[in-house]
């Protein structure tokens, strides 16, 4: 039996991707995530999620383990945005990924960290975006706080959330300024933010939609923000809708 572990990481942040990841491990490997101090990324030191990072993805290979990762740039996310909400987004970036794992025969269980009020929901939702579903021996597992409740949802976790980090440390370095978490309630992004609206558009690296972002341009005399040119790249485009 395999149980595939789905989590995302940089829902809330006005800047850099949203980042979702899968891992997927037979029950017999569990032990091994235990022994290691695998759990739910928010727990672990930056110096932990590092180590954790690197091992889960180097035990991958030499085990059989599966993992997929994504990025959701702020273009697809104001995309996503304007055709229908960031849940829906999240319901097509964890199938998009799922979509990536190999399912094994044997059967297993889907363990998703929930992004909607409504847990199940979320779980049929990504469930109808399947391919080859419903497959034969699996299930879904649809709940809040699913990293705290199951080892390969916490490694999901730790893999997504050190590919955000990485990302946004790579941005900082590329952009020369400190642009912290990128969390709105950042001192150091909400200081780096006006910096980032002194061309015609605000930057690329930003979520336009965000109501910090549409605030910044606005009080810097520049009217509405503008409509993002639509951009997609690599991951699922989304569909205009009403809300589940």
């Amino acid at each position: 039996m395999w149980f595939v572990g789905v989590d995302e990481a940089g829902r809330g942040p006005t800047l850099g991707p949203l980042v979702v990841a899968a891992f997927a491990i037979p029950e017999s490997d569990l032990k091994m995530l235990e022994e290691m101090g695998v759990k739910d990324s928010k727990l672990l030191s930056s110096a932990k999620r590092k180590t954790l990072f690197s091992w889960i993805k180097s035990r991958s290979e030499a085990r059989g383990w599966q993992f997929a990762i994504h990025h959701s740039s702020p273009a697809a996310i104001d995309l996503a945005m304007q055709l229908s909400n960031l849940n829906y987004h999240e319901v097509d970036l964890f199938a998009h990924i799922l979509n990536k794992i190999d399912l094994a025969d044997e059967g297993g269980q889907l363990q998703l960290d929930a992004c909607d009020t409504n847990a199940i929901r979320f779980g049929q939702n990504v469930s109808a975006k399947l391919q080859d579903w419903p497959k034969r021996g699996w299930s879904i597992d649809s709940r809040h706080g699913a990293d705290s409740f199951f080892l390969a949802t916490a490694a999901a976790s730790i893999l997504a959330k050190e590919s955000r980090d990485l990302a946004i440390d790579e941005l900082k370095e590329k952009l020369g300024i400190d642009i912290g978490s990128g969390y709105p309630s950042d001192p150091k992004t909400k200081a780096a933010i006006p910096l980032l609206l002194q061309e015609k558009t605000p930057h690329e690296c930003l979520r336009w939609r965000w109501a910090t972002v549409k605030k910044a341009w606005e009080k810097l005399g520049k009217g509405e923000t503008p409509i993002r040119a639509n951009s997609v790249e690599n991951g699922p485009v989304p569909a205009q809708r009403t809300l589940f």
